[in-house]
């Protein structure tokens, strides 16, 4: 499904202090003005908003535009609030790189085109397939073991792709580092450096789990428009 043929590719951009993935689910709590009119720009044409990493402010540029690659997010819950703010959840949809930002709304807006990740059904990415899950079921108990969380997935997904965003989901990194996998052009690309990711974390889980004891409590958030993974 290409969600660029039900809406114009000049879109509502919210960037956010955190790294959005296709197939994931996350509440958003909206109570600037600027950013409720752009809730209710969305809401009254049915069209999804662009989530983005923002950039830090440095002396040298105070006001910085956020990242160019960032994740449609489909609004699918929304709640008012007694104080007029609004709870939101939201579902990633296709990733898009931002050709134009435009400044003549309350809010961030920009031109945008589709960027589908390449090579998802390729020999490459199929064989990887059976190495990355692995290394993600093993990384979430570890997860588990550590943290006292239960990280555990219900079904691993079935298609390379879906793997890849869930794997990027999960991965307890640093931003900059999320915002590296999802510019990845390739998914042979964003796989080689999830294994990398993964085996970093899982000698880290392994160090902490042999000198802590969590205890196990099942607060799992999923993946997907029912059940998100949301790590960060």
């Amino acid at each position: 499904m290409n969600d660029f043929n039900h809406f114009p590719n000049r879109i509502p951009i919210f960037p956010l202090p955190m790294v959005f993935f296709p197939g994931q689910v996350r509440g958003l709590h909206i109570f600037e003005q600027r950013h409720k009119d752009l809730l209710q720009m969305c809401i009254h044409t049915g069209s999804p908003f662009g989530i983005v990493l923002e950039n830090r402010p440095t002396r040298a540029e105070p006001n910085p535009l956020p990242h160019k690659v960032g994740v449609l997010a489909h609004i699918f819950q929304v709640a008012r609030q007694p104080d007029d703010t609004f709870l939101i959840q939201v579902y990633g949809g296709e990733r898009f790189r931002v050709q134009q930002f435009y400044h003549d709304m309350p809010f961030l807006q920009a031109k945008i085109d589709s960027a589908p990740l390449a090579q998802t059904d390729s020999d490459l990415s199929i064989r990887m397939f059976d190495t990355v899950s692995d290394l993600l079921e093993e990384y979430l108990d570890a997860l588990t073991q550590a943290s006292g969380f239960d990280f555990q997935i219900p079904d691993i997904p079935e298609t390379p792709e879906q793997l890849g965003y869930l794997t990027a989901t999960a991965l307890q990194i640093n931003n900059e580092q999320k915002q590296s996998l999802l510019s990845k052009t390739t998914l042979p690309e964003l796989f080689r450096d999830e294994i990398t990711y993964l085996h970093s974390e899982l000698d880290l889980m392994a160090w902490i789990n042999s000198t802590i004891e969590s205890p196990i409590n099942n607060i799992f958030s999923g993946f997907g428009p029912e059940n998100a993974i949301s790590l960060n």
